[in-house]
């Protein structure tokens, strides 16, 4: 696990490095320190796994910091960090992972990095498909939603999309485990990860695509999504 921690405390980043290195997670990670907003974007931001931004910063704040990384990466692993906790409501509608509360203590930071941990983990879990001309691997965090035509199905996915016969029961199967996909409607299984929110009768998705679900499943819809947000 490779970690961007941004935050311009020097006496808060030295302290993070000691109680990193109590955390029996230790050896498997490693953490570069910014201590300006303007050199970690200087930075190769895609090849860090997880980010630590503090919401008080310079004159680019974490909030904002993560909207940058929110362009620029597909669902970043963001763990907002701060003294105060009037800007958790803006932490979590950018889909952070954590939001901490200095002083940060050897349990809140395990808590971060347990979430951090199944996150990755999330992402790299993938499913295989075979039909008679070919064999299909995808990687279910790049799975945005999967429509159905009968049985054939429409897989839309963050890069490409393809199509393939499967029947909806079988694919509610392969995915019964996973927290991230909801059956939306006879047509629909999406994907929450790439859910902005809710408007009217539509999912809308970060992609600006807008998927319509039945009027009588509203509350059942903004129930389960509610709840995905709080886990």
């Amino acid at each position: 696990m490779k970690i961007a921690l941004v935050d311009d405390d020097a006496a808060f980043l030295e302290e993070f490095q000691r109680l990193l290195s109590l955390n029996p997670r230790e050896k498997g990670i490693t953490v570069v320190s910014f201590s300006s907003s303007n050199a970690f974007l200087s930075a190769p931001l895609a090849s860090f796994d997880a980010f630590f931004l503090d919401v008080y910063v310079d004159e680019k704040d974490g909030i904002s910091l993560a909207r940058i990384l929110r362009k620029e990466m597909t669902n970043p692993l963001i763990v907002f960090v701060t003294s105060s906790g009037d800007k958790a409501v803006d932490a979590f509608a950018l889909d952070a992972v954590h939001y901490l509360v200095k002083p940060l203590d050897a349990n809140k930071l395990e808590e971060a990095l347990g979430r951090i941990q199944n996150e990755l983990e999330a992402k790299e879990r993938k499913v295989v498909f075979e039909s008679k001309d070919s064999v299909v691997s995808l990687r279910l965090s790049d799975l945005i939603y999967i429509e159905s035509f009968g049985n054939d199905k429409y897989f839309k996915l963050a890069d490409k999309s393809f199509s393939l016969r499967r029947s909806t029961q079988e694919l509610l199967e392969l995915l019964k485990n996973d927290p991230r996909f909801y059956l939306l409607s006879r047509s629909y299984i999406v994907n929450f990860s790439y859910v902005e929110g809710l408007k009217g009768y539509f999912l809308e998705l970060k992609n600006g695509e807008k998927i319509p679900f039945p009027r009588e499943r509203k509350r059942e819809v903004s129930e389960a999504f509610l709840a995905y947000l709080q886990s």
